[in-house]
């Protein structure tokens, strides 16, 4: 399966094709454009993680991060900090968000704000969480702001993503065999780099496990009368 090494070799062999990873999505883009996308579904640790990766071969990317999210709290003071972090290497970050959680898509201006706010930063992209509706409406924009999955980021770039743990290699291969002019828009989630595996339920079991060693830890530093 894949591992930050493979996730390596797979960016370098783009550069090496004439792609450049790029941050502004409202300029974008040229056939050589490179969107590296990252939705940040289960940790932030793993984000910063593979930022650090794509610092260590100067490389720029987007990480959106879920306010809603069950799995984890931007707001904690570590995932404050490592955010912050990804930030300091020059990579951009804003909201992945989950549309399903409030009853009309105005909502959206809450997390906007708080995640402006939070990260003195501008949000002028967000990502949508599981897009299925709005890909049949994909250039259905969020109270004025873009989305990733409007017509100029799905369909006039080749959009290629690591969803459920897919391999991506087959289509990157076949796509830089035949880019009809299009740059590139990879979506990739950090969970399936970070660790190896064999398979992406040993990559989720495999987070589970560490999750529940801080759990743990959580609960002991919380709770003194706590025995396990």
């Amino acid at each position: 399966m894949y591992n930050a090494e493979r996730y390596i070799e797979l960016v370098e062999q783009l550069l090496a094709e004439n792609l450049k990873p790029i941050t502004e999505w409202n300029e974008c883009c040229s056939s050589n454009s490179l969107l590296l996308r990252h939705d940040i579904d289960f940790s932030v640790e793993y984000a910063h993680n593979l930022a650090l990766v794509e610092k260590s071969m100067g490389v720029i990317s987007t990480y959106f991060f879920m306010l809603s999210s069950n799995l984890y709290n931007v707001f904690s003071q570590r995932n404050q900090s490592l955010i912050q972090d990804i930030v300091s290497m020059g990579h951009r970050i804003s909201v992945h968000f989950d549309p399903t959680v409030y009853p009309s898509l105005e909502s959206f201006l809450i997390e906007k704000m708080a995640f402006e706010r939070l990260f003195n930063v501008e949000i002028e992209i967000v990502s949508i969480h599981r897009p299925g509706p709005f890909l049949d409406h994909n250039n259905v924009s969020l109270e004025g702001i873009s989305q990733t999955y409007h017509d100029r980021y799905f369909r006039d770039m080749k959009y290629i993503s690591d969803s459920g743990g897919r391999d991506v290699f087959p289509f990157v291969s076949q796509y830089l065999k035949d880019r009809q002019n299009k740059g590139l828009h990879l979506l990739i989630h950090p969970i399936w780099w970070m660790k190896k595996s064999h398979s992406p339920t040993e990559t989720l079991n495999s987070w589970k496990r560490e999750n529940t060693e801080f759990l743990t830890s959580e609960i002991r530093f919380n709770c003194k009368t706590y025995l396990d």
